[in-house]
């Protein structure tokens, strides 16, 4: 049996509400990752500062001997 425009307009409203709760979702999460992200830096600012030491690594654009040699070898 084929669908009533009426049960298509349904399931189309019912995906979109689905849509609209995941995407509510996934910003929310999106949100607090980057509150994280920011509290992390805070942390690790107030650590550096109280211990002076280096918690954050400073990686150089070049790329490492061995990553060099594995890319000659192929």
């Amino acid at each position: 049996m084929s669908k009533t425009p009426e049960q298509k307009i349904l399931e189309l409203e019912a995906k979109v509400r689905l849509l609209e709760k995941q995407k509510a979702r996934a910003e929310h999460l999106a949100e607090r990752a980057d509150k994280k992200v920011v509290i992390f830096d805070m942390l690790f600012d107030m650590a550096e500062k109280e211990y002076d030491i280096q918690i954050r690594k400073n990686y150089t654009p070049e790329l490492s001997k061995i990553t060099r040699n594995n890319t000659k070898k192929r």
